[in-house]
């Protein structure tokens, strides 16, 4: 009983501080990042970072989302190349990352994973289930998204959320004395390499042609990917981290990794692919440099390139994504 009283003591002691301190006028919440967001995945990745980056006059880095994650290996790229990339990462959170390391350490090349939902009209407007995808983690290194300042009953909530459990939660607490967050379901060990790979190397083989006959339009990767987007794509968000990325001389290059014929005919299907190309347009106008992989045949090789849906590749399909581009960087 002693225990229990503790804890509860304990726990409310937590949650008063936490809101004096935001009250408190000119405090960053960005300062409590070890404590109120709990993404065991990005702060490990950030760890292994900074360890990356000591001793190194330059590195290069892949950024960009889950997509980009399971399709590139950076140890096979070469010793100083590291992949800082997570589930729902957009280019407005590789933005904010580039922007915090920027002076720290030297920059020769950015391989970019572009994909839909990096062209958004908002990512804080007409949000729907998490969509359009955004990682809440990059809140470790700053400001949140530009063009909105989270008010305070919003920083309130996601402290509320990230540090104090559910009701079920609160059951295990009355329990056990101890609960844990339910976003923290993935192990903070499921790192392959120092150099940020953390792949699907056990992902699951799916069945792409059963999955396209069967699945809901709102379960569909291009539904969710196109969400928010317009015909007149945002182009914000990406000229912010080009921009950033020209102005401190580092060499960009924008990667379309391959996408299964299922997710193609999707495009068609729910009149995406005009939207797409129109972003292909705009990207070129900017004269960027794009290496356009989407069309790719990946039915030529003995091996299933896609895993657990018609966009992640499985590590078969990263590890041969990985030679086409080593080769062409080499070339």
């Amino acid at each position: 009983m002693k225990k229990f009283i503790k804890s509860i003591g304990f726990y409310f002691l937590i949650m008063m501080t936490i809101l004096f301190l935001i009250g408190y006028q000119g405090f960053d919440s960005s300062n409590l990042k070890s404590i109120i967001y709990r993404y065991p995945l990005i702060t490990k990745k950030a760890d292994y970072f900074e360890t990356f980056m000591k001793g190194k006059n330059s590195i290069n880095l892949i950024l960009g989302s889950s997509i980009t994650r399971d399709s590139i290996i950076p140890d096979s790229l070469g010793n100083n190349w590291f992949s800082f990339t997570n589930s729902g990462q957009n280019i407005y959170n590789s933005y904010k990352f580039l922007e915090f390391h920027q002076g720290l350490v030297k920059i020769d090349t950015i391989i970019v994973g572009i994909q839909p939902f990096d062209f958004p009209n908002s990512y804080i407007k007409n949000r729907e289930k998490g969509l359009p995808p955004n990682n809440d983690g990059f809140h470790i290194y700053g400001s949140y998204i530009a063009d909105n300042k989270i008010s305070t009953k919003n920083k309130i909530q996601k402290i509320k959320s990230s540090l104090f459990p559910d009701l079920h939660g609160m059951q295990k607490f009355i329990k056990n004395g101890d609960f844990k967050n339910k976003g923290d379901h993935r192990n903070r060990s499921d790192f392959w390499t120092k150099q940020g790979f953390s792949g699907q190397i056990y992902s699951p083989k799916s069945n792409l042609e059963m999955l396209y006959n069967t699945q809901s339009k709102n379960k569909r990767r291009a539904y969710q990917y196109f969400s928010d987007v317009n015909k007149k794509p945002n182009m914000k968000y990406f000229d912010l981290f080009n921009d950033l990325a020209k102005s401190l001389n580092i060499k960009v290059i924008y990667v379309l990794t391959p996408k299964s014929k299922y997710y193609h005919l999707d495009l068609a299907k729910y009149e995406y692919d005009s939207i797409w190309n129109n972003i292909l347009d705009n990207l070129e106008l900017r004269k960027v440099e794009v290496w356009n992989y989407e069309k790719m045949n990946t039915d030529n090789f003995i091996f299933n390139w896609f895993g657990k849906d018609d966009t992640h590749s499985t590590y078969e399909g990263a590890k041969a994504f990985t030679k086409i581009i080593k080769k062409r960087l080499r070339d």
